[in-house]
């Protein structure tokens, strides 16, 4: 099984860079629309009807043009990141939770934010003409650093995962995800923060304790978007989100942790800016 996930996670990962830096803007962000339009899909599925999923879906395609407009970009954005707010609430307050949870309009409007906030977020990247990280002085590419954002989720994820494989002994949240452990987070918290510091630290010219802090918030993000779709899941009681993808389960359980990290990513560096 472990072979079987480093193998697709090594495919998707050379795919995933690949797409980062090859696709113009135009086609990258059709592919966006594309991928989140198809996890929204998974996501909706857990719950409703196959029909209604489709249905839903394709009304979702109105509000994806709406987050693409300069008047609502930001607000998609804002509201995503209060959404995480509000699911880290439901985590730890969970099976209290779970009833509320449960009803079908919280679960329409959570992923219509999770996923309009990530599609807001990307949009407003790729269509930034100066360098999305100019405030810390450093000019890269916005490509680059949407690079350094996926990095910070696959390593949260894959730290997290080897970390508690090996020494993980207290769960998390055992309610939630009895696979997490307070070991595998720390490790993945405390290393992934350095890794990337390492790698960019020479490029940062100003606002360095800022540039840390949104470092940090990143990598504590990522943990809550996986958690908030093992919640979803854990209330319909299923343990993947479809089986597309092997030794990962669906395309929602691959880029769960992306789908928080980024929008509130940007979301900070707005604050920041």
């Amino acid at each position: 099984m472990i072979k079987q996930r480093l193998i697709s996670a090594l495919v998707l990962s050379l795919g995933i860079v690949s797409i980062i830096f090859a696709l113009p803007n135009d086609y990258l962000i059709y592919f966006i629309i594309l991928l989140s339009c198809f996890s929204l899909a998974e996501f909706l599925g857990l719950k409703f009807s196959r029909v209604s999923t489709i249905l839903l879906v394709c009304f979702s395609l109105v509000l994806f043009y709406l987050a693409s407009l300069p008047s609502f970009n930001k607000i998609f954005i804002s509201l995503s990141a209060l959404a995480y707010l509000g699911f880290f609430f439901l985590i730890i307050s969970f099976p209290i939770s779970k009833p509320f949870i449960q009803r079908n309009i919280v679960w329409l409007i959570s992923g219509a934010l999770i996923h309009l906030g990530f599609f807001a977020a990307l949009y407003f990247l790729i269509n930034q003409k100066e360098s999305l990280l100019i405030h810390f002085g450093m000019d890269i590419t916005n490509r680059m650093a949407l690079f350094i954002m996926v990095l910070i989720s696959v390593l949260m994820d894959t730290l997290a995962f080897f970390g508690g494989k090996r020494f993980g002994k207290t769960k998390l949240l055992h309610n939630v995800s009895p696979n997490k452990t307070v070991e595998g987070f720390l490790i993945a918290i405390t290393l992934t923060p350095l890794i990337i510091l390492v790698l960019t630290s020479s490029l940062v010219e100003k606002n360095f304790s800022e540039y840390i802090i949104l470092i940090l918030v990143a990598s504590f993000v990522a943990v809550i978007g996986d958690a908030v779709m093992s919640l979803f899941k854990r209330v319909v009681e299923v343990k993947d989100a479809s089986n597309l993808i092997p030794g990962h389960g669906g395309l929602l359980d691959r880029i769960d942790s992306h789908l928080a990290t980024i929008p509130i990513f940007i979301f900070t560096l707005l604050l920041f800016s």
